[in-house]
C-alpha cells in the first residue's frame, strides 16, 4: 500500500536537522570529524579500495591495468532519511520496477507502445542499446532482478527521479562498503540514533537471485569486467559479501548449450549468472564485445534457458536519456498510473545539506542512489544507500567520484530475511583457473619483492655505516655489490669476467641501488594487482598489511625510502607470509600459491 503522502510531504529540506539535538551536535562537532575522517580513510584502504589505483603495472598475463574508478572518501556526516520518508521512496520505487518490468516487457514483445506512438519506433529501434535479438525472448522469470535508482531531493523538498539503472546496475557493493566503514568509525552514534541495518540485505540480493532461475538449488556467479572495470571494488566487495565466485569472461565458457565455470577440478555447471557487466561486453558473438570480457554463446545458453541471466539482456535500453520522457508516459500507459517519483526538470535546483572537508563544515548539494531487488515475492528496498556530493558544474548523472554519504534510514524495524537454501561454494576446492593464476603470479611477486628489499637494505645500511666501502680498493667493493643487484634482479651481464672493479664509479652503485628502489615498486604494483582480483581468498588482514604496502610503494616510486624503511616493508612481507600460511585454506589455491612462493625463493 502505498502511503498517502506526496513527494514533497515525505521530506522537506535537511532532515539532519529533525535529529536529537544531542546525536546532531555530535555529528557537527569539528575535532570528531577530522578524527572520523581519517579513521574512515584508513579503513576504506583496508578494505581494499586504496589499492585500486590508476597506475599499477601489466599484470602477469600482460594486460594493463586501466581502472577509472578511484580511492574515493567517505564523508563522516551522513545523509538522514526519516521512517515516513525512506517508506513513501520504497513503496515508489517497487511501483516503479514493477512498471519498468512492464515497460521493457513490451518493448521486447507487443510493442504496444510502440504502435500507439508513445515511444516513437525511430526512437527506440535507433538506440544502441536497443537489442532487436532480444525480441520474442523473454526470461523464463523477470527482465529485471536488480535495479538501482539516483533521486535528488529540490529545494521545494520535492523528491525527482535523476535517471533509472537497470543494466548492470552499480553502487551496492559500494553502500554495504561504506555502511561498514561507518559503523565502525561511530557505531555507538548509529546505535543511539537508531538506524536500520544493512546486515541481511545481502541474503535479500541472495534470494532474488536463487529466484531467478528454476533450478532446486542454483549455483550463481557474479560476472565482472574484471580488475580494469571502473566499478570493480564495488564487484569485488559484492561477491564476498554473497559468497559466490567472481567470475571475468576467461572463467567461463559455453559448452553443450550450458554455461561452466573453469576451475582446476573440471568444469562446474552455472545456475544463474548475477551480471554487473554491461550489455555490449556481455557476448562477443551477438553484441559485438568490447574486448575480451564476454563469453561466445552466452547469450544463445541464456535462450535455450539453461542458464539465467540476472539482468536479462537488453534492459538497458531503459537507461537512455533521449527515450527518458517516453518511458515514463510508457509505464503511465500500461499500469494507468502516472509514476509516483517525477523525472527531473531542467531547472531544478538541489537540496544542500552539511558536508565536512578541508575547510570545515559545509553544505553540499547530492544525489542519493537507492537499491532494491525483486524475488517471487515482492520488491525488497535497501533501507538506505549511497550519497553522491556533486561538485560546481556536476551533471547530476555523473558527478565527480570523489566524495559519498553513507544513507542512514531512521525509526524502522527491517523484517528477517526468508532464507533460501543455497549451495555452499567451497572455495578450497572450487578455484578458477583465472584465480589460480592471480594467486601464483601474487606470490611469486612477493617473494621477488622481499629478496630485491633484503639485498638492498643490507647494502644500503653497510653504506650507511661506513660510506668509505664504496671507494675500497679502487671500487672493488662497489663493483661486486653492484653485480649482486644485477643477479638479483636478473638483469643481464655481458661479462661478468670483466674486471668491473678497475671501471666501475662507486656513484654507480647508488644509482642501481635507486633502480632495486624502482623495481621493488613494480613488484608490489604486480602483488596488489593479482591480490585485488583474488579478494575472496584473502583475509581482512591481508587487506590491512596490502593497503601498508601500496602506502611504502609510493614512497618507492618517489626516491625518499630509507632503510628503517625497508625494514618496515619487510616487516608487511613477513607478516604477509605468515598470513597466507595460517589464514589462506589448503586447498588448491593455496598449494599453488606456495608454490609461486618456493619457486621464486630458489632462483633467488
Amino acid at each position: 500500500m502505498i502511503p498517502s503522502v506526496t513527494s514533497s510531504d515525505a521530506g522537506s529540506g535537511d532532515e539532519s536537522l529533525t535529529w536529537d539535538p544531542a546525536v546532531r551536535e555530535a555529528v557537527l562537532d569539528l575535532d570528531r570529524l577530522a578524527s572520523w575522517q581519517a579513521r574512515s580513510d584508513r579503513l576504506l584502504e583496508a578494505e581494499g579500495a586504496g589499492h585500486l589505483v590508476h597506475d599499477l603495472p601489466l599484470r602477469a598475463d600482460g594486460r594493463g591495468v586501466g581502472i577509472e574508478s578511484r580511492p574515493w572518501r567517505i564523508d563522516p556526516i551522513p545523509m538522514v532519511l526519516n521512517a515516513g520518508t525512506f517508506q513513501w521512496l520504497a513503496a515508489a520505487i517497487e511501483a516503479r520496477m514493477d512498471a519498468l518490468e512492464l515497460v521493457v516487457d513490451d518493448l521486447y514483445g507487443a510493442q504496444v507502445v510502440v504502435r500507439e506512438r508513445i515511444v516513437h519506433g525511430d526512437a527506440l529501434f535507433g538506440t544502441p542499446a536497443f537489442r532487436p535479438v532480444a525480441i520474442g525472448s523473454p526470461p523464463p522469470k523477470r527482465w529485471i532482478t536488480t535495479y538501482a535508482i539516483d533521486l535528488m531531493r529540490t529545494v521545494d523538498g520535492a523528491w525527482e527521479v535523476v535517471q533509472d539503472l537497470t543494466d548492470a546496475p552499480p553502487g551496492l557493493g559500494y553502500a554495504l562498503l561504506n555502511r561498514s566503514v561507518t559503523s565502525r568509525v561511530v557505531p555507538e552514534l548509529m546505535f543511539e540514533s537508531g538506524v536500520a541495518s544493512l546486515a541481511r540485505y545481502p541474503a535479500r540480493l541472495g534470494a532474488a537471485l536463487a529466484a531467478a532461475s528454476d533450478a532446486v538449488s542454483p549455483r550463481t556467479v557474479l560476472f565482472s569486467g574484471g580488475i580494469d572495470h571502473p566499478s570493480y571494488v564495488d564487484h569485488s566487495y559484492l561477491a564476498v559479501q554473497l559468497g559466490v565466485h567472481l567470475a571475468e569472461g576467461p572463467d567461463l565458457v559455453v559448452r553443450q548449450g550450458s554455461v561452466w565455470l573453469r576451475t582446476l577440478d573440471a568444469l562446474e555447471p552455472i545456475d544463474v549468472i548475477y551480471r554487473r557487466l554491461e550489455d555490449p561486453g556481455v557476448d562477443p558473438l551477438e553484441v559485438g564485445a568490447l574486448g575480451s570480457a564476454g563469453v561466445p554463446g552466452l547469450l544463445r545458453a541464456v535462450r535455450s534457458g539453461s542458464v539465467s541471466l540476472a539482468n536479462g539482456h537488453g534492459v538497458g535500453v531503459l537507461e537512455a536519456p533521449h527515450l527518458g520522457d517516453a518511458i515514463d508516459q510508457a509505464m503511465e500507459r500500461l499500469t494507468g498510473e502516472a509514476p509516483l517519483l517525477p523525472r527531473r526538470r531542467p531547472d531544478s535546483v538541489p537540496a544542500r545539506s552539511p558536508s565536512f572537508g578541508p575547510s570545515g563544515v559545509s553544505t553540499v548539494s547530492s544525489v542519493v542512489r537507492m537499491f532494491a531487488v525483486r524475488d517471487d515475492e515482492r520488491v525488497w528496498v535497501l533501507p538506505g544507500g549511497t550519497g553522491r556530493i556533486l561538485h560546481p558544474g556536476d551533471d547530476p548523472r555523473t558527478p565527480t567520484p570523489c566524495a559519498a554519504k553513507d544513507v542512514w534510514v531512521l525509526g524502522i524495524t527491517i523484517a528477517r530475511p526468508v532464507q533460501v537454501k543455497l549451495p555452499q561454494v567451497d572455495f578450497s576446492r572450487s578455484v578458477p583457473t583465472r584465480a589460480a593464476d592471480s594467486l601464483y603470479w601474487m606470490n611469486r611477486a612477493a617473494e621477488r619483492a622481499e629478496v630485491m628489499v633484503r639485498t638492498t637494505r643490507v647494502i644500503s645500511a653497510r653504506l650507511e655505516q661506513d660510506p668509505s666501502l664504496g671507494s675500497l680498493a679502487g671500487g672493488a667493493w662497489s663493483a661486486r655489490m653492484r653485480l649482486v643487484s644485477l643477479g638479483i634482479r636478473r638483469d643481464r651481464v655481458d661479462d661478468p669476467t670483466v674486471e668491473l672493479a678497475l671501471s666501475v664509479n662507486p656513484s654507480m652503485l647508488r644509482t642501481e641501488l635507486a633502480e632495486n628502489a624502482d623495481r621493488v615498486a613494480a613488484e608490489i604494483g604486480s602483488l596488489l594487482t593479482e591480490a585485488t582480483s583474488v579478494r575472496e581468498y584473502l583475509s581482512v588482514t591481508t587487506g590491512r598489511v596490502l593497503e601498508h604496502l601500496a602506502r611504502l610503494r609510493g614512497d618507492l616510486q618517489r626516491h625518499v625510502a630509507a632503510v628503517d624503511d625497508f625494514d618496515a616493508i619487510l616487516a608487511d612481507f613477513a607478516a604477509l607470509a605468515g598470513l597466507w600460511s595460517e589464514s589462506t585454506v589448503r586447498g588448491p589455491a593455496w598449494r599453488l600459491g606456495d608454490v609461486g612462493r618456493r619457486l621464486e625463493r630458489a632462483l633467488a
